[in-house]
């Protein structure tokens, strides 16, 4: 049986998302993104016998910022080496690019993609314990403020363990950006970025989720003592609420953050227990991006 590896076309897509309704129980991330990938470029489909048996998409975060994700394979193609072969194109269409690193995160489950990505030279960096729960009505607590000046918000995630855990990245759903400089200034742009405490004891990032409904709100970042965990918390689901939103989820990069957002309603899924972050390192560290050793 021959695997033909291609871009995606737009006629495509009906095919694409017959997979996507077969994978993690039809909770599949896909149909949201797909009219997006379909129209930017990047994603390669892989045909079995002249049917389309799976696909993949290769993303530039930034410059010398690879990006690995969606990769999908039809259930009754398994076993065929198709995976295999969309990731081994992925990697190599990634290389061309000569990017500094290459990452992807998958599920602890998925042991094929941690297989294949093993002998392509992934090792893992960061593993991520993903919660959700429904929004509460909270009464917004004393002390949480939008925060506008990049100094002291950069000079606090720097020094936080949460930071440090997730190896320097930002959980936006299942795309895991690097948390540059430049990329707090752009979430203080859009008002995602609140303080508690004066001087700062704590501090969100609460961005939709590029991966999920509008429904859903996402807690990006979260460090504080365990007031103000809980405060900027108990305001993360206030202003969920206020914006009529239903849910609220994260990526938690620290075992021990797990227990307190527990006690706010967001609780690990059962389906999966961690995310886990893989990177292939194609050249020396860029000193600028001050990321955490």
């Amino acid at each position: 049986m021959a695997i033909t590896l291609r871009p995606a076309r737009p006629e495509d897509r009906e095919a694409i998302l017959t997979i996507s309704a077969q994978i993690w129980e039809g909770e599949d991330y896909i149909p949201l993104v797909l009219d997006d990938w379909l129209a930017e470029g990047g994603l390669t489909v892989a045909e079995l016998d002249g049917q389309l048996a799976g696909y993949g998409k290769l993303t530039m975060l930034s410059p010398g910022e690879a990006w690995l994700e969606g990769l999908r394979v039809d259930p009754a193609q398994r076993g065929k080496g198709v995976a295999k072969a969309l990731g081994q194109r992925q990697l190599e269409s990634a290389l061309a690019l000569r990017p500094r690193s290459i990452r992807f995160a998958t599920a602890e489950a998925n042991v094929e993609s941690l297989h294949i990505a093993g002998k392509q030279g992934f090792q893992e960096i960061a593993r991520f314990t993903y919660v959700e729960g429904p929004v509460r009505d909270e009464v917004v607590p004393p002390g949480v403020a939008c925060l506008h000046e990049i100094e002291p918000a950069w000079a606090v995630v720097r020094a936080s363990s949460a930071y440090r855990d997730a190896h320097g990245l930002l959980g936006l759903g299942w795309r895991f950006p690097e948390l540059t400089r430049q990329r707090l200034a752009e979430r203080i742009a859009r008002a995602e970025l609140f303080i508690w405490g004066d001087p700062a004891r704590g501090l969100l990032i609460q961005s939709p989720d590029p991966y999920a409904p509008a429904a859903f709100a996402t807690v990006a970042f979260l460090h504080g003592d365990d007031v103000g965990q809980d405060a900027l918390l108990r305001f993360a689901h206030a202003h969920a609420w206020e914006r009529g939103q239903e849910c609220l989820s994260a990526m938690v990069a620290c075992e021990e953050q797990v227990g307190t957002f527990a006690r706010h309603g967001l609780v690990p899924e059962p389906y999966f227990r961690y995310v886990l972050v893989l990177e292939r390192t194609c050249s020396p560290p860029d000193p600028t991006l001050e990321r955490p050793g």
